[in-house]
């Protein structure tokens, strides 16, 4: 029985002082003005929970009912399309039904606390359980594993030399307590997932060389197929492993000899998402293994601190009511939402993966923030947008009959902290996420992509989805979270970050390109991600391959944002 499940990725939309990446949130800011309000929204969301589960139920009847009776499916639609009807009952069988719903978390939490006594009796490695966040990540499947990938392009004398050094800056890393979590492994027991700690790591299990001896060097396909042979291998240790990272043996074709003698390698980082989000991965590469660390890289994952308000002020106040007054009909309205149908949403997914990124384009990234700085009004994460509709449409007017409407797109938003620069790893989860219903049916439609931005952005869409994830996956066992959480509605994911300028790793290896791959959960299937690193905005995509069968099918969507932010660019800059 399906549940509407908030569509939590990787990776993370966020501000940047220069970039300005947008968050699209609303009284969701963790600072002192409001830490107060989060019992309130934490009980908002119990509210919540109580109606996902009761009409979870309804929702079920109306699937099966679309199977086997056209007319009633029809009826039972138009009464779903009421909101505020719907809203009305959900509201009145919460106040039933509560009691029952707060025996059930009492229940959960109790036996949670009886599995905890008994596994630190029995298992000597035992550390803690997973945080909520990190829960949500372990709830995989066969089909959906939750693995971040990550592609550079690296220079170095070998690659035998390249994996030494890495080695030995990961040895190193062994000796700093707050790494620990870096080298834990997960199990699961009664239902529960928890971190084990090994007094003994063997290194060579996470750092290794990819031979391909039918291949003396590599072009960017070769590559392309290495990734979808890779993303199908277990993490180290029959996959309780976090992380591995893997160097080609043979270098890349067509490339430069600088004056080091020094050859271009493809360098694979492989984490699960159990570890930490986009940004705290980024974080750890630039903390562990980069040769120096640079005044900007060590703050550039902060966001801008907000405005510090008066809590006792009738407006703040008024503002942080109508937000708990929305959690519930944000639950609501995510749970009547209809799910995409399209040749990218829909299929059965089978696990396999195919991978793509854009090329180089130095003039990329300039051209995005001059079409902000001329269009009124418009932000940059706008831009990443209406490029985004215009990839899909052109994706789809050369694949299906017919366009669609809209697109549902999850974003994954990186909850505010405080600002620190701290050379200390800080490896964990804390997102949210909100959907975007994308336009995609023309071509030129920004304005209404900026419109649908601008109320995404005074939504309580995110806080809603970050207490009801930090509630249930702290609470409940597995058996009853994987039906709950499962995501059936979004097609893609779109992820967005600013990265570190160009890095150097483990004693002068170059790290000339870098892409990322946010993994999938449920039936969405497609994510599209956009990684700001040494100056060039790149775009890459993954698909599982029952929606997009070869990899150069992507590149439908990708270049086809690229020619959108190139058209967007002729329009408000080279013509005025």
């Amino acid at each position: 029985m399906e549940v509407l499940m908030l569509k939590c990725y990787m990776d993370d939309k966020f501000n940047d002082s220069d970039i300005t990446y947008d968050v699209p949130l609303h009284n969701s800011t963790f600072n002192d003005s409001n830490v107060k309000v989060s019992k309130a929204a934490e009980f908002g969301t119990l509210t919540g929970i109580v109606i996902a589960l009761v009409l979870n139920f309804i929702i079920s009847l109306e699937y099966h009912n679309k199977i086997s009776d056209p007319l009633l499916k029809i009826n039972i639609n138009e009464i779903l399309r009421v909101k505020n009807v719907v809203r009305t009952i959900a509201l009145v069988i919460l106040v039933a039904v509560m009691p029952v719903v707060l025996a059930i978390l009492l229940v959960a939490s109790l036996y949670k606390l009886v599995c905890l006594l008994v596994l630190r009796q029995n298992d000597k490695r035992f550390v803690k359980f997973l945080d909520s966040f990190d829960v949500f990540w372990s709830l995989e499947d066969d089909v959906s594993k939750s693995i971040i990938n990550v592609l550079g392009i690296i220079e170095s004398e070998s690659p035998q030399t390249l994996v030494d050094n890495i080695k030995e800056k990961l040895e190193n890393l062994l000796l700093h307590e707050e790494a620990d979590k870096i080298f834990y492994r997960r199990n699961e027991r009664y239902g529960f997932y928890y971190w084990r700690k090994f007094s003994t790591i063997d290194i060579n299990e996470y750092v290794q060389i990819i031979d391909q001896p039918d291949e003396t060097v590599l072009s960017m396909s070769d590559l392309e197929e290495l990734m979808a042979k890779v993303a199908k291998k277990p993490l180290p240790y029959h996959d309780e492993g976090l992380f591995q990272i893997l160097v080609t043996k043979n270098h890349l074709a067509n490339n430069d000899i600088n004056d080091n003698m020094k050859q271009e390698y493809g360098i694979i980082f492989r984490i699960h998402h159990s570890v930490g989000d986009g940004v705290a991965l980024i974080d750890f590469l630039c903390k562990t293994l980069a040769d120096e660390t640079q005044p900007d890289s060590a703050n550039m994952f902060n966001f801008r601190e907000a405005s510090t308000v008066n809590s006792n002020a009738p407006s703040d106040l008024m503002a942080m009511i109508r937000t708990l007054c929305e959690i519930p009909v944000c639950f609501v309205d995510g749970i009547v939402r209809e799910a995409d149908d399209s040749s990218l949403h829909g299929p059965k997914l089978l696990g396999g993966k195919v991978f793509k990124w854009t090329k180089s384009d130095e003039n990329l990234f300039l051209k995005v923030k001059q079409i902000k700085d001329k269009a009124e009004g418009l932000h940059f994460s706008d831009v990443l947008a209406a490029a985004l509709s215009a990839g899909l449409h052109t994706f789809f007017s050369k694949t299906m009959a017919e366009v669609p409407e809209t697109v549902a797109v999850v974003l994954p938003v990186r909850f505010p902290k405080p600002t620190t620069v701290d050379r200390r790893l800080d490896l964990k989860n804390d997102f949210s996420v909100t959907t975007l219903d994308l336009p995609t049916k023309s071509r030129d439609n920004i304005h209404d992509i900026q419109i649908k931005c601008r109320e995404l952005r005074k939504s309580a869409d995110p806080i809603t989805n970050y207490y009801f994830l930090k509630l249930v996956s702290g609470v409940l066992p597995r058996q009853l979270l994987r039906p709950l959480l499962n995501s059936s509605q979004a097609t893609l994911v779109f992820s967005n970050m600013p990265g570190p300028d160009c890095l150097t790793i483990c004693g002068g290896n170059l790290l000339k390109q870098l892409v990322f791959f946010a993994p999938h959960k449920g039936t969405t299937g497609l994510g599209v991600t956009c990684l700001h690193y040494g100056g060039v905005l790149r775009f890459a995509a993954m698909a599982d391959e029952a929606l997009v069968p070869r990899a150069d099918d992507l590149d439908l969507i990708l270049e086809g944002m690229v020619a959108e932010i190139n058209r967007l660019h002729r329009h408000y800059v080279t013509t005025q």
